[in-house]
């Protein structure tokens, strides 16, 4: 090769020395294609888990995965270069999929899927998705809850070297604020039904994407997407969200050989946000309004044996309200280096910036926020990520890794004490913000056997390191995950999964200086459950959440439910 790596390896290895950033966020999944979407919250609420539909490719399969906790490990996705998946089963494409079943507590889960081609080129898909309960906690006042959502979506595969994608959906979501004990109410019933109301969420949104299929040299690469959502609550918070992204970037041999061209190009966003939070007849809404544009130039290069991305990201940040506006400037470095035919990567990074915290995110990972608060910008000021994948064994994909955040304006939930008939409740949530640094050690591991086990297992130690609270709350310090998946025959298969959780803190509603933080029990959990394929398109499955019947607390107040047992059918056809 006519040029020298000598620049090369030594921007690599600086890059290496100074920061550690994760280089894939892909997955590569054991279980099949389609995997249930994972929300904590609905641990609380008794949710089993259901898949949601990703419409970006309609003709992906629609197989399953047969059960994962609700309750997320944290961990980054973590996956080796190589991971073969020649061996894994996977469901044919089929054009409808159906999932029915109840649990024990007269709960219906209920999720379809359509997948269909127009033409040969335009692709339709569909989706579904109910769960409720009809019985509440017995220990615990007004506990039901109900799910609902709809999608539809249109995919081009191809259009003048162009792709095309737009999703339109649909969501509602109910809850009740209870995390009061029917049995220490000392008021009326009338109080306890106002001291636990119900919580109504809506949200109406949809998205659009373009995208450049040709990677030839010397030719322009475009990509652009929007996405916009509109949320309100029963108590009448609301939020507008947008965000208008647009990339160009361009192909080219400046050096090395025809195979490996670099990549310079810039991305550019245009995003708007607009919250109010909660009012009544005797309050008056606060409007927050912020206007970003974010450009962010970047060189990228590779070969045989590296990958290096060289990046710079600049935020300009407009308050609408009170006509402030912030410039944030941060590196985007990322770099792999590939040893031993490609079957170990160490890989660095260096990156930061701001984001726009939303009302839609926080409410779907806490669903009991309440009353007044603000939603800020996140900001990272340094964070790096690195560590090593190796794939040595094609059945084995092994992975270390380290993570470092400085984050400015980290939202922690802090609960929210209000009188109703003259007693004290504490059932609702707002934001806290403190500065914090974290220090994550990460390992995780799949492994497939025999073609009949996988195995999925992963744990991460984190240190927090807060400035005004005392405790990083409702973040874990330990935290495990184990599954494992094994096919007895071709028309039976056994599941089960265990997550672990240890140094979580809450604290009540008071002075940070007069109430300490206090420990939560840890979160113990384990499901088991099965499949029979009765014949191709219809299969029956059981399973059985929270076997050890553990009532930890997700948040404050509110304790997930005890063992839980859910049967029903999968249909394809």
């Amino acid at each position: 090769m006519a040029m020298s790596y000598k620049p090369v390896l030594l921007s690599l290895a600086l890059l290496l020395n100074i920061s550690l950033f994760a280089q894939h966020n892909e997955e590569v999944t054991i279980e099949g294609t389609y995997r249930p979407k994972v929300n904590k919250v609905d641990k609380i609420l008794i949710q089993a888990e259901t898949p949601v539909p990703s419409f970006s490719m309609p003709g992906t399969g629609t197989k399953i995965m047969e059960i994962q906790h609700r309750f997320p490990v944290k961990l980054d996705p973590l996956s080796a270069l190589t991971l073969n998946t020649k061996d894994i089963n996977t469901e044919p494409v089929t054009k409808n999929f159906l999932m029915a079943g109840i649990g024990t507590r007269l709960s219906p889960q209920f999720f379809y899927k359509h997948h269909s081609m127009l033409t040969k080129t335009l692709g339709l898909g569909v989706g579904i998705d109910h769960y409720s309960s009809w019985l509440g906690l017995k220990d615990y006042a007004y506990s039901g809850y109900m799910n609902n959502r709809f999608d539809i979506a249109l995919s081009s595969r191809r259009f003048n070297n162009i792709q095309l994608n737009g999703d339109v959906y649909y969501k509602n979501d109910v809850v009740h604020y209870y995390g009061v004990r029917p049995s220490s109410w000392t008021g009326s019933e009338s109080a306890l039904v106002q001291a636990t109301p119900r919580q109504t969420y809506n949200t109406i949104g949809f998205s659009a994407a373009m995208a450049s299929t040709s990677t030839r040299n010397r030719e322009l690469i475009h990509d652009a997407s929007l996405d916009y959502h509109y949320m309100f609550s029963a108590f009448n918070a609301a939020e507008h969200y947008s965000n208008l992204r647009y990339g160009i970037g361009y192909l080219n041999n400046w050096w090395g050989d025809k195979n490996h061209p670099q990549k310079l190009g810039v991305n550019v966003e245009l995003l708007f946000h607009s919250f109010h939070p909660e009012y009544d007849a005797s309050t008056t809404p606060v409007n927050q309004r912020q206007l970003w544009f974010k450009i962010a130039p970047y060189l990228e290069m590779k070969d045989e044996f590296y990958r290096l991305h060289l990046g710079l990201g600049v935020d300009v940040i407009g308050y609408l309200v009170n006509f402030n506006s912030r410039v944030t400037i941060r590196p985007d470095l990322q770099g792999s280096l590939f040893v031993l035919e490609k079957k170990v990567e160490f890989y660095a990074g260096l990156f930061g910036g701001r984001k726009q915290l939303t009302f839609s995110e926080l409410a779907g990972d806490n669903p009991f926020l309440g009353g007044q608060f603000t939603l800020g910008l996140s900001n990272v000021k340094l964070g790096f990520d690195g560590g090593i994948r190796t794939n040595i064994m094609n059945t084995l994909d092994l992975h270390l890794g380290v993570r470092y955040r400085h984050t400015m304006d980290d939202p922690f939930y802090t609960v929210s004490s209000h009188q109703v008939d003259g007693l004290p409740v504490q059932n609702r949530f707002g934001l806290f913000y403190d500065e914090t640094r974290v220090v994550s050690v990460l390992a995780d591991a799949r492994w497939l056997a025999w073609d009949k086990l996988a195995v999925d297992a992963g744990v991460a130690y984190n240190n927090y390191n807060t400035t005004l609270l005392d405790h990083a709350l409702y973040r874990p310090g330990f935290e495990g995950k184990l599954k494992v998946t094994y096919d007895f025959n071709d028309d039976l298969s056994l599941y089960s999964s265990f997550l672990y959780q240890g140094g979580r803190y809450a604290r009540l509603d008071a002075p940070l200086a007069l109430t300490p933080s206090f420990k939560l029990k840890p979160v113990l959990d384990l499901g088991i459950g099965a499949d029979y394929k009765v014949r191709d398109e219809l299969t029956v499955f059981a399973k059985i959440n929270n076997l050890l019947h553990q009532r930890y607390e997700l948040y404050l107040n509110y304790p997930v439910t005890g063992i839980e047992f859910f049967a029903g059918v999968k249909m394809r056809f």
